[in-house]
């Protein structure tokens, strides 16, 4: 099988904006529900073709990603953003000279800073067939109404990037399709003590998480959640929002601060991945975790934090923050 360039399909480890780009197409196709040969017939290729880039089997180029971005009433600015940024056709991953200690070539990091950045990154969390991911507010599709309500009010501040406005009618077609996912999330001890919204709602919101570990199938194919100790300073404390995103067998770390960030194939995006592995490691068993978010609960019920929690916010934050600044500083100045 050849791409549209005439070129047999990519083997190696995907640029990961053609990942990210592949997922937004796919998104917009069965949003508008258009089917593959009607994509095709547009781009003058074959159904294949269409399935491969929208997969990142295979590069796309500038005229056919175009074409299809028209076809699925893509903005003119937007469309523009995206072929600015494309990677071209015959690019393959190492053909630049690795920089630094990020072990970083070119195109390894796209950071997504579009008008339509936030409603891709929620569809990468919502398609993807594996999401692991640390967390330090409660995620998407986790939350209760009056959490997301409160995390989401204009000026809190806390986790603007669930709240693209105005929703994509795409986006919104696609939250109502949501496949079936194996999803760890990785809640950060420190949450359990911040009464987001008030102590009713964030009790309401710790229920809700102890029922979802109640509900754990227990074979890892759906959601495993897990609260991860705040006494132990990881790899994943160094970024906002961590997360290893899997589609269609291709991986790409993800982390969103003020903006969108994707890296595949990089020192840094191979650390991320094992940063990961070592929260999910250091997290409290399931029990445990039921255990901690249930007293915590209780104590929001009572307008008082849990006694051994409270350390974290009084006792560990300074500690805690210079580290992590430390740290910060350690790493930004080994990749400049």
């Amino acid at each position: 099988m050849t791409s549209d360039s005439g070129e047999p399909p990519l083997t190696e480890a995907q640029l990961p904006m053609r990942i990210v780009l592949g997922v937004y197409l796919r998104a917009l196709r069965n949003a508008a529900g258009i089917q593959l040969k009607d994509a095709a017939f547009e781009t003058r290729t074959s159904i294949a073709a269409v399935s491969r880039w929208e997969r990142a089997e295979s590069p796309i180029s500038k005229r056919n990603l175009e074409t299809l971005l028209h076809l699925y009433q893509v903005p003119r600015k937007e469309t523009e953003y995206l072929l600015h940024h494309l990677p071209p056709q015959k690019y393959k991953r190492g053909q630049d000279t690795t920089r630094g200690l990020a072990g970083r070539t070119r195109y390894d990091v796209w950071t997504d800073l579009s008008d339509e950045a936030t409603a891709r990154y929620l569809a990468l969390l919502r398609t993807a067939d594996t999401v692991v991911e640390h967390c330090m507010v409660i995620p998407d599709g986790l939350r209760t109404r009056a959490y997301e309500d409160a995390v989401l009010r204009p000026g809190l501040g806390i986790d603007s990037r669930d709240a693209p406005d105005p929703l994509p009618s795409w986006l919104r077609r696609l939250a109502s399709k949501q496949n079936p996912q194996r999803r760890t999330v990785l809640v950060d001890e420190g949450v359990l003590v911040r009464p987001v919204g008030g102590y009713a709602a964030m009790s309401e919101q710790l229920r809700h998480l102890a029922h979802l570990i109640r509900s754990e199938k227990g074979d890892g194919a759906d959601l495993t959640l897990r609260v991860v100790p705040t006494d132990h300073f990881l790899v994943v404390h160094l970024f906002a929002h961590p997360a290893e995103l899997t589609f269609d067998g291709r991986s790409v770390t993800a982390d969103w601060g003020l903006f969108a960030h994707y890296e595949t194939g990089s020192r840094v995006a191979l650390r991320l991945s094992e940063g990961l592995r070592e929260a999910a490691a250091a997290a409290y068993s399931r029990e445990e975790s039921l255990t901690r978010i249930e007293a915590a609960a209780s104590a929001m019920e009572s307008n008082s934090p849990p006694v051994h929690v409270l350390k974290f916010p009084r006792d560990l934050g300074h500690s805690f923050v210079t580290r992590r600044g430390r740290a910060l500083a350690a790493v930004g100045s080994r990749l400049e």
